[in-house]
């Protein structure tokens, strides 16, 4: 699906069901998105639960964003529910 057909949202959403660690940077550098807190923060209204981390390296600091395992499983779980 083109990237300009779904939300900002949906695109961190599906960046991170994939099980892969997103940052502001890749954002910006994958998906022309410079606004990941607030959409994190907005996707964590929705329910979904988001891990984080600060990372500080060479006087800079980030934070890293990804789903833990329950969370991946569970949205497995309920997309193969929906496709039976």
């Amino acid at each position: 699906m083109d990237n300009l057909k779904r939300s900002q949202n949906q695109i961190i959403k599906d960046h991170l069901l994939t099980g892969q660690s997103i940052t502001r940077w890749q954002a910006i550098e994958l998906y022309k998105i410079a606004t990941l807190p607030t959409r994190i923060n907005q996707l964590e209204g929705k329910g979904l639960t988001i891990q984080r981390k600060r990372v500080h390296k060479d006087g800079k600091h980030w934070n890293v964003y990804w789903l833990d395992e329950q969370t991946l499983l569970e949205s497995e779980l309920s997309n193969s529910e929906v496709t039976k």
